[in-house]
């Protein structure tokens, strides 16, 4: 078991967004969320990830590694206007993949949800050719629910479901 904390980001955290959303592998299985400088990974995360947290209580939080005093990526709960419950949303830096980060914040994750914000299903979305975190759903006990076109994103997106 990893170290972990779901933590709120803050503005003073633009340069680890930055770093975060600007990697290959996040560009290939989110999307380009334009940023490309400080001044606007200070924008993305004012209104993705900060007003979230005011709007609803929730979003997505940093994962800080305790022992090492550093975000090593993001999860959370993820609201789409398309959808009446949260989605779980997580990415990590690339240097940490494959250590057990994910599992880990999804699973504080999950009981937050359940206890903290009553929810009794979550929903998971990911592109079809991103396995790693296809596995990572499987393992959590997401089922998978349908392919459909995400509004926003290109091409086809898998959506899983997990009762809690």
């Amino acid at each position: 078991m990893k170290n972990i904390a779901l933590q709120e980001l803050t503005t003073a955290d633009a340069e680890f967004i930055f770093k975060l959303v600007t990697q290959a592998s996040f560009k290939e299985h989110i999307g380009d969320k334009g940023v490309y400088d400080l001044n606007s990974a200070a924008k993305h995360l004012e209104e993705k990830y900060i007003q979230p947290y005011q709007q609803y209580g929730y979003g997505l939080w940093g994962i800080k590694d305790l022992d090492r005093n550093c975000f090593v990526g993001v999860c959370g709960l993820v609201t789409r206007p398309d959808f009446d419950i949260p989605d779980l949303g997580y990415s990590l830096l690339d240097e940490y993949t494959k250590q057990g980060y994910v599992a880990e914040a999804a699973r504080k994750t999950i009981e937050c949800a359940r206890n903290k914000h009553g929810f009794d299903t979550l929903n998971a979305i990911t592109s079809p050719t991103n396995n790693a975190s296809i596995n990572v759903l499987e393992k959590l006990g997401f089922k998978f629910i349908k392919q459909f076109e995400l509004a926003g994103y290109e091409g086809v997106s898998n959506l899983y479901q997990l009762a809690l």
